[in-house]
């Protein structure tokens, strides 16, 4: 058995990290970063596989350190974030099982009236739900969000005033095949416009779907991208879109994905054999657009462990 070892900050950044890359933060356990939102205030929030817990940093101090916010009752992983007004998030998140919630609950976190002591409340329980990944609020209702379920190939509509919810839309480009190695179909999700973008896991694709201003109505799925044969396997995870429409892709083989609008695809940062990012799993954009901040749920190459990381990484 080849041994195992959890590397220090330093070392990681004095010798792995190529110049495009710079990494910011790294957990000295396990604790794999799912997703990430970026607050008003520039810092990131970093959701979790380690108890439910919510993570703050803020990438723009010297040396950045992960601060716990709080652990979301009942959730033992919590899985997309996205903002529904200013400085207040919804989160959701269940207890983890293989390939599989339970209790998966919507939570909200209001930083808006106390900054250092966010209001955390539960405002739905989602029983028909498998396993719910992504999440992204309409643009002229925020306080609406769709949630993808990897394993149901379906958008959940929540309304975080209500606490409704109902399974709105079902795909097979949002599904699994039924051969897939990791049964996981969407997974990340945006809305830009009137437009719900999406990667699917499985079957490697970024796409997109007209979408209603209420979110009640769907048009026809439009693929963007497709990985071809020799890049399978690499598993497209969450994503940022910039001004331009260039999408920014967490490709857990270890690199960053650029897609431009129309479909032209590339590696920005990382690649199998490096070390620069280790299972990317969520990217945001600092103010400017020039440099990505890339999260991982870390993993092992060449015998070492690595915990979840935040990376920057300069875009040109």
């Amino acid at each position: 058995m080849r041994p195992h070892l959890m590397l220090s900050l330093t070392t990681l950044a004095s010798t792995t990290f190529a110049q495009s890359a710079t990494l910011l933060y790294n957990f000295t356990s396990s604790t794999a970063i799912e997703n990430s939102a970026l607050r008003p205030n520039g810092h990131l929030l970093l959701t979790t596989f380690n108890k439910g817990r919510l993570y703050t940093l803020n990438p723009s101090t010297p040396n950045p350190q992960a601060e716990l916010v709080t652990a979301l009752p009942g959730a033992t992983a919590i899985c997309g974030i996205t903002a529904i007004d200013t400085d207040k998030f919804a989160i959701v998140g269940g207890v983890r099982g293989s390939y599989h919630y339970d209790n998966e609950t919507l939570y909200t976190v209001d930083f808006s009236k106390n900054a250092a002591n966010p209001i955390v409340n539960i405002v739905a329980h989602i029983p028909d739900a498998d396993m719910l990944n992504g999440m992204a609020s309409l643009p002229l209702q925020p306080h609406i969000v769709l949630i993808a379920d990897s394993r149901l190939g379906s958008l959940f509509r929540v309304d975080t005033l209500t606490g409704i919810s109902k399974n709105v839309f079902t795909n097979l480009a949002l599904a699994a095949s039924t051969n897939a190695s990791i049964p996981i179909g969407i997974n990340g999700l945006k809305i830009i416009g009137d437009n719900v973008y999406f990667t699917n896991s499985a079957l490697n694709i970024f796409g997109k779907i007209p979408v209603s201003d209420d979110g009640k109505r769907f048009g026809r799925v439009e693929i963007i991208a497709r990985l071809s044969a020799d890049t399978s396997g690499s598993d497209w995870d969450d994503f940022i879109i910039d001004a331009s429409g260039t999408a920014y892709i967490a490709q857990p083989e270890n690199a960053l994905a650029r897609v431009t609008p129309d479909g032209v695809y590339s590696v920005v940062a990382g690649g199998s054999d490096t070390l620069d990012l280790i299972g990317p799993t969520s990217v945001q954009l600092a103010p400017g657009g020039k440099v990505a901040y890339v999260t991982t749920r870390g993993g092992e190459i060449g015998g070492y462990t690595y915990g979840g990381q935040v990376v920057a990484v300069k875009l040109g």
